[in-house]
Order: structure tokens, then C-alpha cells, then sequence
């Protein structure tokens, strides 16, 4: 038997050994090194011995490069209790620009392409002439405008070349962390919004079960049918499936429906905080049991709601646990470019994590034009979005925050019960923040008609369908004009019960037709051909 032994484990050695002859004669030693590190990464403790020399070696590489603790951890930053006064942030400004290499000192070699100058003036006055109003105050618009525009050259692809961006992200991650309960380990990054935050966290999923779970071969997402399509669109872009589950009377997610479409191909769940169809959270702290207890991991996509649900369960509002305080959240997505206050091109993904950040991350170390790494989609990050979102945190505070969402839900409130008083119409489920649903009580009223009668007073509605509604978003514009919403509102939908004809024509006429097509890809293809013709 040890003969036998014996002369199996020769012939294994041998043969090994003809085969890393062969390939040092004809790849060279390069190759051979290679190939003997990747076997060697295949003993049992040897890849988690690399990892860990490998970073403790970035850890003292980054301490020493930037400002950390002496554990080589960013310090936590959380949003302050009260807004920085603008006098003081224009200091802070000023001494963080002083940091920075000057792109007009001619000593950068990528990254920046523009120069100071009367062109660069223009394109600046020309932002500012389509630049939104943030809705809080004008005080608040000038600052984060001055923040935007001091930035408005920097590029945040390579994080040692302007320390100040980087400074401004780790701190935007670490507040939006703190207000969402993320422990000491949350980890993120910022994003151009909620559709790459999206399509980030459903990426990193997938890499991640590619390295853990190599025999899964159709990759799955269960999500509830009122996620947001940038779900959908992430698993199109990636090659995921989304198995879509229904959701209850109320328009949350069916926990129990969740549970049962889970199969072996499943990587990821999903969830909302809150569904932007109707404003309502989905059973999160039922969904994150489930998720612990299979094993999976779970995104929130808090796009819409996460820089408000916080400040609304403050304010004291019937708000459901919807954040990291759930041991089964894995990662959420935040927007700062909506109730954030910030500029448009400004979102958070937050992992629980780093053991989960770090699949988001692309990395390609064979270029010949030197070490390659992202963390989003894009590769250029404009840096003046970065530096407005820093500071339009920093400005409100926590105060400024409270303020606004008390405000938006005053508002809220007076138009829920308005509409609940006008015949005919009826909120959808019970909404939990700033944005909730209207829908039919009258078999007599065309909810989309309405809709086109409301449209032609001015308003410009937003319409949801299955079932149809129309879907309002409060925004700080909207608090002085509630009372006119509402006679308008009302006088439509008299207007609707009173003529059928409405019904057959705009909108709600293309939204009956579509109504009645049994094959949605047809209404895809129609989706396409508008998009195509609109931008012709």
C-alpha cells in the first residue's frame, strides 16, 4: 500500500515539475512565479495571510499619505447638531483650495483639462443659469454654489491628487453613515445618483458571489414589483435576473412571497425605503430576518428616502426601522441631491462593511499606462459635485434638516387630508414621508384624465400605473402653493366625472392603450422609439 502511495505522489512530482519546466522555457520566469503564487493561493490560511500583509501594507502607505488616526481608520464624521455659518465655511474653503496643487501651476498631468479664463467664465455662467434652486434657502444656494465652482476643475478619479475631494467624501460617507445607524465599520462611496448608488450595489453583489459562489451560473435579485427600475436596469446591464414579488394591500413588500422565490441562484434582496410609487417602506425588519436566517445579503435602496426618513422618525412620525440598525442590511443607497439639499450628481452607497465595499471596486494592474482602479461607473468624478454636497450637509446640520422636513410634512399632511376630502379620490396605502399616491374612489373618475386636466392648468403630474394613480413628490416649492393644488385638483376631477371623452384622449389615452397590451415588449419598443425620436 505505501509502495503504491509512493509512487502516485513520484509521479505527481514529476509531472508538476515538467509542467513548471514548460512553462519557465517558454513563458519565462514571470509566468512560472505567477502560476507557483496562484497554487500557493489555493492552500488552506495562504490567501488570508496575503490579504491581511497586503493591508497592513496600504494601511501604512495611506497613513502616512493622508490625515488618519494612528490606526490608519478616516475619522468619524457625523452630520454637526447645528449649520455651519457661511462666513466659516468660506474659511474652511479657502484653506482646503490652499492644500490643493494649482491646475494653473501646470505641474498636474491628467485629470484636469480646463483652464481659468473667459471661457471657463461662460461655462460657469452658463451652469448657473440652469443650476436649480436647492429649495432651502438663498443663502444655502450661494454657498453650495461657491463650493461647486471653486471644485469645478478637480477630478476625483485619482484620490492622491486632490486630498481636499477626498477628505470631503470620506466625510459625506461617514455623516450619511451616522444618520442612517451604520456602525463604526460602514463604509461607501459617493456616486454621480441613485441609479449608479443602484447599479454599484447590485454589482458588487455579483462579484461577490462570482468569488464565493463560483457554480452559480444565472444569478438572481428578488425584489418586490415596486422597487425602482434601476434595479432592473442593473440586472440588464449585468446579467442578472429579477424576479419580481407582488406586494400587499398596503403596497409593501410580501414577506412571505419574498421567501418563497428564494432558490439556489439567488445572491441578493431587495427592498425600499420608501417605494417611490406610492412613499411607502417596505417590512424591513421582517425582510432583514429573512435575509439573516437564508443567508443573503440585503440592499435598501434609500435613494428617495435617505436623506428624510431620518429627520421625519425625529420629527415623530409612525416611521417602520428601515436602516442599518437591522443586523440584515447589508448596503443603502442614499441621495444627497434630493432631500440632501445638494446638486444634482450627488448620491451614497453604503455597505455594512468593507468585506462588501470592496467587490464594488474595479482594479486593472496590466495597463501600460500604470495601475488602473475605480469605485463607480464613471471614471471622471467631477469634483465640484463632491464639494457641494460636502458643504450643503455642513450648512444645514441637523437643525436645518429638521426644520425643512417639518415643513415638507406639514405640507404633506394638509394635502393627504385635502385630497381625502375632494369626492372621488383617495390616497394609496399609508405613506410615510414626503410623497404619496392618488388614486380613483369613483369608478367614474380616470385618474389619468385628471392628470391631463391638471396638466393643461399648468401642473406638470407624474403618473403611476397597476394600479393607475398619480404619484406627487413634496418639494419645498410646493409649500406655498398647496391650497391652489388642491382647487385645481378638485375642480379636475369634477371636470373627468362629468365628460368620458377625457379619458380617450393625451395621456390617458395612451396609458388605456397601453393598459390593454397583454405583451409588454411592445411597449418597450415604444419606450425606445420615443426616447429615439424626442432626441432627434
Amino acid at each position: 500500500m505505501l509502495d503504491w502511495v509512493w509512487s502516485l505522489e513520484h509521479i505527481v512530482f514529476s509531472l508538476t515539475a515538467l509542467i513548471l519546466t514548460f512553462v519557465y522555457i517558454n513563458r519565462g520566469w514571470e509566468e512560472l512565479l505567477r502560476i507557483l503564487v496562484i497554487g500557493l493561493k489555493q492552500l488552506p490560511g495562504v490567501e488570508e495571510v496575503l490579504r491581511y500583509v497586503l493591508r497592513q501594507q496600504v494601511k501604512d502607505f495611506v497613513q502616512n499619505s493622508t490625515l488618519r488616526k494612528s490606526d490608519g481608520s478616516a475619522p468619524k464624521v457625523l452630520v454637526p447638531k447645528t449649520g455651519i455659518p457661511t462666513d466659516k465655511l468660506r474659511e474652511e474653503l479657502k484653506d482646503l483650495k490652499g492644500r490643493e496643487t494649482d491646475p494653473e501651476e501646470g505641474k498636474i498631468f491628467a485629470y484636469v483639462y480646463t483652464q481659468e479664463g473667459d471661457h471657463f467664465d461662460i461655462q460657469t455662467e452658463a451652469f448657473a443659469k440652469f443650476q436649480e434652486k436647492l429649495g432651502y434657502s438663498v443663502d444655502h444656494d450661494c454657498i453650495v454654489k461657491e463650493f461647486h465652482h471653486a471644485f469645478l476643475h478637480e477630478n476625483a478619479l485619482n484620490p492622491m491628487v486632490f486630498p481636499s475631494l477626498r477628505k470631503m467624501e470620506t466625510e459625506i460617507v461617514s455623516m450619511t453613515a451616522g444618520m442612517l445607524h451604520g456602525s463604526d465599520e460602514c463604509v461607501g462611496f459617493l456616486t454621480s445618483g441613485g441609479t449608479e448608488s443602484n447599479l454599484m450595489a447590485v454589482k458588487a453583489y455579483l462579484n461577490r458571489a462570482k468569488k464565493m459562489y463560483p457554480t452559480i451560473k444565472n444569478p438572481e435579485i428578488i425584489a418586490p414589483i415596486t422597487i425602482h427600475p434601476t434595479i432592473d436596469k442593473a440586472a440588464d446591464y449585468f446579467g442578472l435576473t429579477v424576479i419580481h414579488t407582488p406586494v400587499d394591500e398596503g403596497f409593501r413588500a410580501d414577506v412571505e412571497a419574498i421567501k418563497k422565490a428564494i432558490t439556489p441562484n439567488t445572491i441578493l434582496l431587495c427592498a425600499s425605503a420608501p417605494q417611490f410609487c406610492h412613499g411607502i417602506i417596505d417590512p424591513i425588519e421582517e425582510i432583514s430576518h429573512l435575509a439573516l436566517k437564508v443567508g443573503l445579503p440585503l440592499h435598501v435602496d434609500g435613494c428617495f428616502g435617505g436623506y428624510m426618513l431620518p429627520w421625519v422618525e425625529k420629527l415623530g412620525y409612525d416611521i417602520p426601522s428601515f436602516d442599518f440598525r437591522n443586523p440584515g442590511v447589508t448596503s443603502m443607497s442614499a441621495d444627497v441631491h434630493k432631500y440632501g439639499y445638494g446638486v444634482k450628481g450627488s448620491s451614497v452607497i453604503l455597505y455594512k462593511n468593507n468585506d462588501y465595499r470592496r467587490h464594488q471596486v474595479y482594479t486593472y494592474a496590466r495597463w501600460p499606462g500604470g495601475l488602473y482602479g475605480s469605485p463607480s461607473m464613471a471614471g471622471t468624478r467631477p469634483g465640484g459635485n463632491i464639494a457641494a454636497s460636502w458643504v450643503a450637509i455642513r450648512a444645514l446640520g441637523e437643525d436645518g434638516y429638521m426644520k425643512r422636513a417639518k415643513e415638507l410634512m406639514d405640507a404633506t399632511d394638509r394635502l393627504k387630508e385635502g385630497v381625502r376630502q375632494i369626492e372621488g379620490l383617495k390616497i394609496l396605502g399609508t405613506p410615510h414621508m414626503t410623497c404619496f399616491a392618488i388614486g380613483a374612489a369613483d369608478p367614474e373618475v380616470d385618474i389619468q384624465a385628471v392628470a391631463d386636466v391638471m396638466d393643461g392648468k399648468g401642473w406638470r403630474m407624474e403618473r403611476n400605473q397597476t394600479p393607475n394613480s398619480l404619484h406627487l413628490s413634496i418639494l419645498p416649492s410646493h409649500i406655498p402653493v398647496v391650497d391652489d393644488l388642491l382647487t385645481d385638483l378638485k375642480a379636475a376631477t369634477e371636470k373627468v366625472k362629468g365628460d368620458v371623452t377625457l379619458s380617450k384622449n393625451g395621456t390617458a389615452g395612451v396609458y388605456g392603450m397601453i393598459a390593454t397590451i397583454p405583451d409588454k415588449s411592445i411597449v418597450d419598443d415604444f419606450l425606445v422609439e420615443f426616447f429615439c425620436q424626442v432626441y432627434s
